[in-house]
C-alpha cells in the first residue's frame, strides 16, 4: 500500500511539459505520418489500414505513400492541399485536432515535433526546482 502512495505521490509530483510555439503552415506533419492501430502499435500492413478506418472514418483522409526503417506505413493527407493548408480544417479529426500531442512517455524518451515544426515542448519547471 505505502509503495502505491508514493507513486501517486511522485506522479502528481512529476515533471508536467507545456506545448509551446505555433504552426508554420509547412504542411508537414500532414505527409509521412505514422498511424497506430493500438497504442504503440504502429500500422504496418494495408489491412491493418483497412481495420482502422473501420473505427473511425477520418482515416479515409489518408492514403499509404511508403514505408519507414522499420516497416511501418507512412501515410499522407488527402486533405492537404498545394498551399498546405487543410481543405477539411473545421472538420478535421481529433488526432489532427491535438498534433503534436503532448505525449510524457514519448517526450521523456527524446520525442519531439518534427524538424521545421513552430512547436515546441517545455518542462513546466526547471530540474532545479524539482530538487528545492
Amino acid at each position: 500500500m505505502f509503495t502505491y502512495i508514493k507513486f501517486l505521490i511522485q506522479k502528481l509530483q512529476s515533471s508536467k511539459y507545456i506545448r509551446k510555439g505555433q504552426c508554420k503552415k509547412c504542411g508537414a506533419c500532414c505527409r509521412n505520418i505514422l498511424l497506430y492501430s493500438d497504442k504503440d502499435i504502429p500500422v504496418k500492413t494495408p489491412a491493418q489500414f483497412e481495420q482502422i478506418k473501420k473505427w473511425d472514418r477520418h482515416f479515409e483522409n489518408f492514403y499509404i505513400s511508403g514505408k519507414n526503417e522499420t516497416g511501418a506505413l507512412l501515410f499522407t493527407c488527402r486533405a492537404l492541399d498545394d498551399n498546405n493548408r487543410c481543405k477539411i480544417y473545421l472538420l478535421r479529426g481529433f488526432g489532427c485536432r491535438q498534433y503534436p500531442k503532448k505525449n510524457t512517455k514519448f517526450l521523456i524518451n527524446g520525442g519531439k515535433p518534427l524538424d521545421g515544426c513552430g512547436y515546441y515542448f517545455e518542462p513546466d519547471k526547471k530540474f532545479d526546482d524539482y530538487l528545492k
